[in-house]
């Protein structure tokens, strides 16, 4: 007899700990948790990583999702990889992934939050601030009131990002960094960690000290 998924599931797309953190959100707001290793080099690695849900096969992924039967969610940390995986999921189903946001996130009223992306506990995002989807906010991050964040960003946790600044896709602002009021990342710059920016920093650029 095969055995029948419950409603309601939720699909973890990814291994690492990104994945173990998504999951443990959604299990503690009792969300039933599935996972799926994307690649297939190390099997036996990526079985592992998956110990705190059960893995399931690439077919099973996509049956899932094309009946409707979970919701799902993205959970790769590089940027290109897990646009790649949101692409290829929205074309086959028309569905993009959840939200991902921990009870402990504030949301001002006027804030806006795109498809996909994970919050993790004690986030701030600020009046009118406005972040993409499919974008990693690491815990203890504030967000400043007026602050665009574009698609498939990564943010540390512990930094602060001043009001009115936009950070531009597939960015990285490293643990700890701080980002002045008005502050523009280009396009797929990386701040390092601790880092107090008080100018643009420009597209691809590696900004730190």
């Amino acid at each position: 007899m095969t055995e029948k998924h419950p409603e309601q599931g939720i699909l973890i797309i990814g291994t690492g700990t990104l994945a173990r953190w998504a999951a443990q959100l959604l299990e503690s707001a009792g969300r039933l948790v599935y996972g799926f290793a994307p690649t297939q080099e190390h099997p036996e690695k990526e079985q592992d990583l998956l110990s705190i849900f059960p893995p399931i096969t690439k077919a099973r992924m996509w049956k899932l999702i094309r009946d409707h039967e979970v919701d799902y969610v993205v959970a790769l940390i590089d940027p290109v990889l897990r646009e790649r995986m949101a692409q290829a999921l929205f074309e086959r189903t028309q569905r993009a992934a959840i939200p991902v946001v921990h009870d402990s996130v504030f949301l001002a009223p006027t804030a806006e939050l795109g498809g996909g992306s994970i919050l993790l506990p004690y986030v701030v995002v600020g009046i009118s601030a406005r972040v993409g989807g499919y974008v990693v906010i690491e815990s203890h991050t504030y967000i400043g009131a007026g602050t665009t964040i574009e698609d498939f960003v990564n943010i540390g946790s512990g930094c602060q990002i001043g009001e009115n600044c936009v950070i531009g896709s597939y960015s990285y602002i490293g643990r700890g960094a701080v980002l002045l009021e008005g502050v523009k990342v280009g396009k797929g710059a990386q701040v390092l960690p601790g880092a107090i920016v008080r100018e643009a920093v420009k597209p691809g650029e590696v900004y730190g000290g």
